[in-house]
């Protein structure tokens, strides 16, 4: 007989002890158990209850719709319910749950089908597809109720079932569509978006990408018409261009971009709106009709000459003229070249020569056209500015107010709001009224400029020397 002391110095010295061995048993015996318990809880999965079904169903329902005993009826489904929920039967429970909620729709009991509803969504251990079963028969009678209240009630009922539960967010998210249909239907159009605003349908991994996209329209829209243009923006930014390269999504696309362009309307952000209008105007469907691609492609034009003149207007200013569809929009053409050319804009014939185009287009007509027409002036005179300081160094004040038939205040405020702008470099002397537009060059930066010619000059002449002493040598030795 081994001491306690040896057994552990054995132990310590990594030695396997007999109990040890006998400790393992219990674990064999405790596993053999679980097996067991898992087995019989997968006979009870397996449990056919489909003679019991077929039986119960259409016998209850028989019992309430012509033998007139409906709470029978409903008392002996919810058993049936109750010993197949207690199985974890999803599809036998779901199917006893829809029959139930049949049963009310047959006979008209709105109000019983709701307080059901709620009665089998709240039972002990219920089951997730149960309940989408349920919530997805209830929602195809929405259309089939007798008034409005009644429909409402059903509503908030199924919106009360599905709250919180994400196995039925797609379903809670299409009640709550349909809800704010009916809001905005009553002209409640804040309450419509604040209920649309509650969904969060981007993190729907149970939505499709065509009805999501649909859903974040919707709010954007809603958002605008209630007057909430910083929330649509912001809840705009949701989708990007990528989202609509598939062809299906086309008509997604432009309602996308018809959104936007009220956004950018409102704020003026003419450069955007010709992009928007751009990006629907290559969009295959709208090419496909002539008289859809003219109607933007103009508004291109018209939005692009309103914009501020910067790198990314000028670029694409010249892309869009080289596009051989403008050659069908003559005036807009010619509009173009005129912003194309570096040639004085006489605005008086201008406006002369496209009051009525322009007239007929959106964006000079409502509250804003008078606004507009003062930016359009405001852009020729800009790009007349631009002109002169390209082939002018000095330029007397009283000479450049003539070439932009403006007064001497108004030529020298929109010069200083161009400097203000960093768009352009000018100095006026009031004394002496003259604008110079190149600055002054330091003497060091002159000479070494003049330094670099002179070197540049000299390269050049070795280089030709070089050349001529090497033609010289080759005409020599051939003769």
């Amino acid at each position: 007989h081994l001491s306690s002391s040896s057994k552990s110095r054995w132990w310590r010295e990594g030695e396997i002890m007999p109990d040890a061995e006998m400790a393992d048993k219990p674990k064999e015996g405790e596993e053999k158990d679980k097996k067991q318990l898992s087995e019989i809880a997968n006979n009870k999965k397996k449990e056919d209850f489909g003679p019991l079904l077929e039986a119960a169903i259409p016998q209850n329902k028989d019992l309430a719709l012509k033998q007139g005993k409906k709470a029978e009826a409903i008392d002996n489904l919810l058993g049936v319910e109750k010993t197949t929920r207690l199985a974890q039967d999803a599809f036998a429970t779901g199917k006893v749950a829809v029959a139930i909620v049949q049963i009310f729709k047959e006979l008209g009991d709105w109000e019983g089908m709701n307080s059901n509803m709620v009665l089998i969504s709240k039972r002990r251990q219920q089951l997730k597809q149960v309940l989408v079963d349920m919530v997805q028969e209830a929602m195809t009678y929405l259309d089939l109720t007798p008034n409005p209240e009644t429909k409402m009630e059903l509503i908030k009922t199924l919106r009360a079932v599905t709250e919180g539960k994400i196995h039925v967010e797609l379903e809670r998210a299409r009640l709550t569509r349909t809800l704010a249909t009916i809001r905005e239907k009553e002209g409640n159009v804040s309450e419509a978006a604040e209920l649309m605003h509650e969904v969060q349908v981007e993190t729907y991994g149970s939505m499709d990408k065509e009805e999501k996209v649909d859903y974040i329209l919707e709010q954007v829209r809603l958002c605008l018409d209630k007057g909430d243009l910083v929330r649509g923006t912001i809840v705009s930014k949701k989708i990007t261009a990528k989202t609509f390269e598939k062809d299906a999504l086309q008509p997604l696309k432009l309602r996308y971009y018809k959104l936007m362009n009220r956004i950018y309307g409102q704020e003026d952000q003419y450069l955007n709106l010709a992009q928007s209008f751009h990006n629907m105007y290559k969009t295959p469907i709208v090419q496909e009709d002539p008289a859809q691609w003219m109607s933007l492609l103009k508004s291109v034009v018209v939005y692009l000459v309103l914009a501020p003149h910067d790198n990314h207007q000028h670029d694409f200013l010249v892309r869009l003229c080289e596009d051989k569809k403008v050659e069908d929009l003559k005036p807009m053409k010619v509009l173009l070249n005129y912003f194309k050319t570096l040639e004085i804009i006489r605005w008086s014939a201008l406006k002369e020569l496209y009051h009525g185009e322009l007239s007929q287009h959106e964006a000079f007509q409502g509250e804003k056209s008078s606004q507009r027409w003062e930016d359009m002036k405001k852009r020729v005179i800009q790009h007349n500015i631009r002109v002169v300081s390209t082939y002018y160094t000095d330029i007397t004040m009283p000479r450049l107010a003539q070439l932009l038939e403006l007064s001497a205040e108004d030529c020298e405020k929109h010069v200083c709001d161009m400097v203000v702008a960093k768009v352009l470099w000018c100095r006026i002397d009031r004394l002496k009224g003259v604008a110079t537009f190149v600055p002054a060059k330091d003497p060091n930066d002159t000479l070494n400029a003049w330094s670099n010619d002179i070197s540049e000059l000299l390269g050049k002449v070795e280089k030709m020397c070089h050349l001529i002493h090497k033609e010289n040598m080759v005409h020599g030795n051939a003769k």
